[in-house]
């Protein structure tokens, strides 16, 4: 029986791939905790680099962040077979940014909320909403495609935060 032996994606190379995967997609699960309680949200998101912007309503997942800003996001594709397998697992950093501040206005403009708020009919940001900025410490990505590529299904990022 054959061992196989990793090949690790260089890293700029990988760090572009996955900033390009987060840029296709929009939807998450945003898993926070506080005590011995987790909680995953469906949230949908934006990136900028490999930062992710978060807009929710004030409620258990904020209250969380609170206690303990370690959160986990999930991201994936639809499965269609072992081929197709293909999603990331963020470990980072949640921080709810304060309306006012140049974060705030930076995060807003990668949500792109001028056009959210205009399909929502807001003239303003609501004071029932928060802006969330995720810093990532670590992404695993899960692509059974980069085989074809020589390299192996799973890699791991981590940043220095």
């Amino acid at each position: 029986m054959a061992i196989r032996i990793p090949n690790p994606m260089p890293q700029q190379e990988l760090e572009e791939y996955l900033k390009a995967f987060l840029k296709q997609n929009n939807m998450c699960v945003l898993a926070t905790s506080k005590g011995d309680v987790p909680r995953a949200t469906p949230i949908e998101y934006r990136s900028k680099d490999l930062t992710l912007y978060l807009v929710a309503e004030n409620g258990q997942k904020l209250k969380n962040i609170a206690y303990n800003p370690n959160v986990s996001i999930g991201i994936h594709l639809p499965y269609k077979g072992m081929e197709t397998a293909k999603g990331v697992q963020i470990s980072g950093k949640a921080t709810v940014l304060s309306q006012g501040t140049v974060e705030f206005t930076e995060g807003l403009a990668v949500y792109n909320w001028e056009k959210t708020s205009k399909e929502m009919g807001l003239k303003s940001f609501p004071a029932s909403l928060c802006l969330i900025r995720v810093d990532p410490t670590k992404i695993e990505l899960t692509d059974a495609s980069l085989k074809k590529k020589g390299y192996s299904p799973r890699q791991t990022l981590k940043l220095d935060k």
